[in-house]
């Protein structure tokens, strides 16, 4: 995945960075559903069942830019491991279970609302696209999606203390193909476990 379109967006408002403020920090938190979907196969007398074993964590830095009439532009780099599980068995025979963490890297680029009520503490709701960048055993998972959450702000002194729900929906994974030969050679989609389109974290951001 090509992550050129989140740098160039984040760079666009580099100029505005001069008249308006600037928040940094970090954002850390958990996935609420599975990073990959529950699946289950049978062939030629084998069971398969694909899942996620565990939810682990997501950490990662953030950047704000704060704007004029509430609004702001909200970059995350969050790294977020996905587990997959794979559950084997022929016939009647003992389960082989296989299980692996992979590394994922997710961009969201969100433009956040904070609805001007409270001075301390203001509720907000965030939209925008998100990017994804997998390790090559992954390489097929959707690398693009669109992220919308909404949370409560609250200011003490300096600190920001955010804590928020945020929704994501990826597109559709890639098709994975392999080669057979029975004579000629020739190339057929296979099936590789699939990715959860639809997930939901919590995070709580602290920021500067």
């Amino acid at each position: 995945m090509k992550l050129v379109p989140v740098f160039l967006i984040a760079a666009a408002f580099i100029p505005v960075a001069d008249a308006q403020h600037i928040s940094v920090g970090i954002a850390a938190g958990f996935p609420l559903t599975d990073g990959m979907s529950d699946f289950s196969s049978v062939a030629n007398q084998i069971t398969t069942h694909d899942y996620s074993n565990s939810k682990l964590y997501i950490l990662g830095p953030m950047i704000e830019v704060r704007l004029p009439l509430s609004l702001a532009i909200e970059v995350n780099a969050l790294y977020r491991p996905l587990n997959l599980t794979i559950d084997s068995q022929t016939g009647l025979g003992p389960i082989i279970r296989t299980s692996h963490d992979y590394s994922s890297w997710e961009f969201p680029v969100l433009g956040k609302y904070r609805l001007p009520l409270l001075p301390v503490v203001k509720p907000f709701v965030e939209a925008g696209p998100s990017f994804r960048a997998k390790g090559s055993s992954l390489s097929y998972l959707s690398g693009r999606g669109f992220s919308l959450g909404g949370g409560i702000e609250v200011k003490i002194l300096r600190l920001r203390i955010a804590p928020v729900l945020r929704y994501t929906h990826w597109g559709s994974d890639s098709t994975v193909t392999g080669i057979i030969c029975t004579g000629p050679c020739v190339t057929i989609p296979t099936t590789a476990p699939a990715s959860n389109q639809n997930q939901a974290e919590f995070l709580v951001g602290l920021s500067f």
